[in-house]
């Protein structure tokens, strides 16, 4: 499974492109999140409205950065480029719809969360989100829905990742994860910012510093 920005994940935090190591970063100015509906709507005179749905409702992700290192702008520039740019999807996290889950418990050794609203997700793999993210901002596990219950709980089976259940319990959160393509372009809108001298900190943080954003298009119906 690749996951957005760190490559094929497996059973650590980190994933890996081109045998290349990533750690997960999120984006540092946040993430907008906007269904796209393509109902053709037609007008008359008396008033009266034929309307007709082109297509199944689909889901485009914004991710914000700004001021962020080179190095994790290179990570960036290297996951687009191992997609070639929008031609292969992969799978990213919903970062502007956060849960916090009253409750963790096992469940024959999938984990069950305890959430209020359980519309975002699916125990289907080709509708809304399938994958789930649960991460205590270091580390993280990652696995499909299992079971759903509306609005109480979603049961996870977390196969990537390597988050502690304590800590998962003690300070998770639970994030939807689409499969995705990038919008055309991915990184047409990135600048150079400051420049960082690479003599004040570690090498690789060294150079100028980005701004920019990086939009996907969910490939299922949400």
């Amino acid at each position: 499974m690749e996951l957005f920005p760190i490559g094929t994940v497996d059973a650590t935090s980190t994933g890996t492109i081109d045998s290349v190591v990533y750690s997960f970063f999120e984006p540092n100015m946040g993430c907008t999140s906007n269904p796209v509906y393509t109902t053709l709507v037609t007008r008359f005179k008396n008033q009266t409205m034929l309307s007709r749905k082109k297509a199944e409702p689909s889901l485009t992700l914004n991710y914000q950065y700004q001021g962020i290192f080179t190095r994790e702008y290179r990570q960036i520039e290297h996951f687009v480029d191992s997609k070639d740019d929008a031609l292969t999807s992969f799978y990213a996290i919903d970062f502007s719809r956060p849960q916090t889950p009253s409750a963790i418990a096992t469940d024959s050794g999938d984990w069950k969360c305890s959430i209020t609203n359980t519309r975002y997700y699916s125990t289907i793999d080709n509708q809304k989100a399938y994958w789930v993210f649960v991460w205590d901002g270091n580390n993280f596990k990652l696995g499909n829905v299992t079971a759903l219950v509306t609005n109480t709980s979603v049961t996870l089976d977390l196969d990537y990742g390597d988050i502690s259940l304590a800590n998962a319990q003690a300070s998770g959160k639970i994030y939807p994860v689409y499969q995705v393509y990038f919008a055309d372009n991915a990184l047409s809108s990135f600048k150079t910012e400051d420049y960082i001298d690479e003599n004040i900190n570690l090498t690789e943080d060294g150079g100028f510093t980005y701004t920019g954003n990086v939009s996907f298009v969910s490939k299922y119906k949400i």
